[in-house]
């Protein structure tokens, strides 16, 4: 059992697109992809085809047991948890994620968690092998609270694998090009690999699916299939 998580290190980096469309690259290679959206903010089922006039999720659902009615399956054969309507009748984050364990069918299950901006990482039930992915833009607000994330690392014990993602990236933009070297040559714990912006995130939203189905020869494919592959070396470290 391989668990992903993966957390905006503020609103509106593009968190949910990256699970969504690195689900579906990790399910290419026909092992279980479990995608769960802790998120209240966000929509993980309109990126994977839940309709949009579908409401509930596992925080409407007093227990895991229960709560496992909501998962849907998508037409790449990830299967994914909505958040829900966000009545909370007695479930959270915590649990939901340590109730995962029981549906561990094989050690090449893939676990990915969409977590909440405003949660800090340290109250995630985090293990060794987990590996954790805070997603940053290119700006100044972001370069700021990824200086302020690494201060609040050294301070706390961490076992877990911790990067920063670079999202969106627009090579057009001088200030954008400047702050990636920047952060590849001074930023610890950068991902040695980075998302372009791509207009196919957006216009695949708009039909209720993955940029990598919508344009397989696309930008995009290119990143997500390298990032799952940088992920699985990852893991297969961790195991070794």
């Amino acid at each position: 059992m391989k668990r992903i998580f993966l957390k905006g290190i503020k609103g509106g980096t593009g968190t949910t697109s990256i699970v969504a469309n690195l689900a579906c690259a990790l399910r290419k290679s026909n092992v279980p992809v479990y995608a769960i959206d802790l998120d209240p903010k966000g929509d993980l089922g309109l990126h994977l085809g839940l309709a949009w006039e579908h409401l509930l999720g596992w925080s409407d659902y007093p227990d895991f047991a229960s709560a496992c009615e909501q998962f849907h399956q998508d037409n790449d054969g990830v299967r994914f948890l909505p958040y829900g309507s966000r009545s909370n009748l007695g479930l959270d984050f915590s649990s939901i994620i340590e109730s995962c364990q029981k549906l561990n069918d094989s050690d090449d299950s893939w676990f990915l968690f969409d977590c909440p901006a405003h949660v800090d990482v340290h109250r995630y039930p985090l293990n060794e092998d987990d590996i954790f992915l805070e997603i940053i833009n290119c700006d100044a607000i972001c370069h700021s609270f990824a200086f302020k994330r690494l201060n609040t690392l050294k301070q706390a014990e961490s076992s877990w694998q911790h990067y920063f993602l670079t999202n969106k990236y627009n090579s057009a933009s001088e200030l954008e090009s400047d702050l990636l070297q920047l952060w590849q040559s001074e930023l610890p714990l950068i991902a040695p690999l980075y998302i372009n912006k791509d207009e196919v995130i957006k216009e695949a939203t708009a039909f209720r699916n993955v940029a990598i189905n919508c344009a397989p020869y696309s930008v995009a494919n290119d990143d997500f299939e390298t990032l799952a592959g940088w992920l699985v070396s990852r893991a297969s470290q961790n195991e070794q």
